[in-house]
């Protein structure tokens, strides 16, 4: 139960004090004085006052009763344009009103009323677990995750462990605590969780995504989005997809957050977090962030439908949509490289970005600004993760649209190569031309 009252059990509550106020009334003067008493002690003026207020103290309450029944008949007569299994603490009215306000954002109306499932923590956390296919894929590269996750020095945990710590993070409540499943076509939301405003702001959230699965296929998004983790440990295809479908998801909760006067609170960082490296939960988080920020430069929900027909060409263009049909980006040469390679392709400005920010929750304002300057400044880049039983290593090449932005991506990495790190890591930064070499290596822990 959510610690507020619905705006129902107010009106219900706020009358029967009404009625029971009345009642007390009558039943106090019954009990006080008898009809005789009130015969022999009234002047026949104040005895018809008597009556009069009394047949007035009838008629109100009648009255009070009436409003009431009208209103719980009102209340029981609202149609639900939703589909609901499990108890929330809310009206059918106030749940419609959310559903209003999805389809207003979007511009568009759900073709069928949105399936809202509240479920156990259990069952809820059951269905975050990987099917037994995803799970192999997750086991096949799952050493290539911790190679890359090594080689920056953002963590000194083997595969296996840095699995269990992902496996731990992912199925639990403290990351995620509402999710649609668009092959089942239901929004999902573990009970007990979330109470109140934060509660009704991830259900907004989630609708926004039944909404748009409607309209587009979002499970297929999903897969292909699945198709590329496996390919590459960092994609900047995944990051446009997770960013148009996230950032509108967002955009749409952030205005109902403020439409409804709700400020977002600052939460301690769960325990749970501590394992896994910094660096890949920002990875998560930046889709929202920047995909939320990026809708709403283009004009917000209803007018960036058109995203899902043709997705921006680049995360910098994601990012930065000023940049969308003007800067496109540029194909890179893959540095030259010796050794096995476990996976290969474009980091994008989404991930120059992500090395600025390094690995931390809390980056300084100064590296943030940094990072971003960089980012903007991002032409293309072609990444290698080589390794052997002994090192692994992370080879980029970078080239910039300008002189000038290719300085800065240089001060930027430069910076960067000199950070310290969980793990020990040997890191350069050098420019050949128009080419910038970034390289971060560190023993292989197995």
């Amino acid at each position: 139960m959510f610690e507020k009252h619905t705006q129902r059990a107010l009106a219900f509550v706020g009358g029967l004090l009404l009625v029971l106020a009345g009642c007390g009334s009558q039943a106090d003067t019954v009990a006080s004085e008898d009809p005789a008493s009130i015969a022999t002690t009234t002047t026949p003026t104040e005895a018809a006052e008597v009556v009069a207020e009394e047949a007035t103290s009838e008629t109100q309450t009648e009255a009070e009763d009436a409003e009431l029944e009208a209103v719980e008949t009102a209340a029981a007569e609202v149609a639900a344009n939703f589909e609901l299994t499990g108890e929330l603490d809310l009206t059918t009215t106030e749940i419609n009103d959310m559903v209003a306000f999805v389809e207003q954002s979007a511009g568009r109306e759900f073709v069928t009323p949105p399936i809202i499932q509240i479920v156990s923590v259990e069952e809820f956390e059951a269905g975050l677990t990987p099917d037994e296919e995803f799970q192999a894929v997750i086991d096949e590269n799952s050493e290539t995750s911790a190679r890359f996750m090594q080689a920056l020095g953002h963590t000194t945990l083997n595969a296996d462990d840095l699995e269990a710590a992902f496996a731990e993070l992912r199925s639990s409540t403290d990351l995620i605590s509402g999710r649609y499943d668009p092959w089942t076509d239901e929004v999902l939301i573990p009970e007990g969780v979330l109470e109140g405003d934060d509660f009704n702001a991830i259900l907004v959230h989630e609708l926004l995504h039944a909404l748009d699965d409607q309209y587009v296929d979002l499970g297929a998004l999903l897969d292909e989005v699945g198709e590329l983790a496996a390919e590459e440990v960092s994609s900047d295809r995944a990051f446009q997809i997770a960013a148009v479908v996230e950032g509108r998801a967002t955009t749409t909760q952030f205005e109902w957050m403020q439409a409804n006067g709700v400020i977002p609170g600052q939460q301690d960082i769960p325990e749970s977090f501590n394992e896994v490296p910094a660096s890949a939960l920002n990875e998560v988080v930046l889709p929202y962030q920047l995909g939320a920020q990026s809708i709403f430069q283009l004009g917000g929900v209803e007018a960036t439908w058109d995203l899902y027909d043709e997705f921006p060409a680049s995360s910098e263009q994601m990012v930065f949509p000023n940049r969308i049909g003007t800067d496109e980006p540029v194909a890179v040469e893959p540095p030259v490289v010796e050794g096995e390679v476990f996976s290969e392709g474009v980091l994008g400005a989404e991930g120059v970005l992500l090395l600025g920010i390094g690995n931390t929750l809390e980056p300084s304002q100064v590296d943030i600004i940094s990072a971003i300057t960089a980012a903007e400044g991002w032409g293309g880049d072609y990444y290698v993760l080589t390794g052997d039983e002994a090192e692994t290593c992370l080879n980029v090449s970078i080239v910039a649209d300008t002189e000038a932005d290719l300085a800065e991506l240089n001060d930027m990495f430069t910076e960067w190569a000199g950070r310290e790190n969980v793990h020990t890591t040997e890191r350069s930064a050098t420019v050949d031309g128009d080419t910038l070499s970034i390289r971060s290596c560190a023993p292989f822990i197995s």
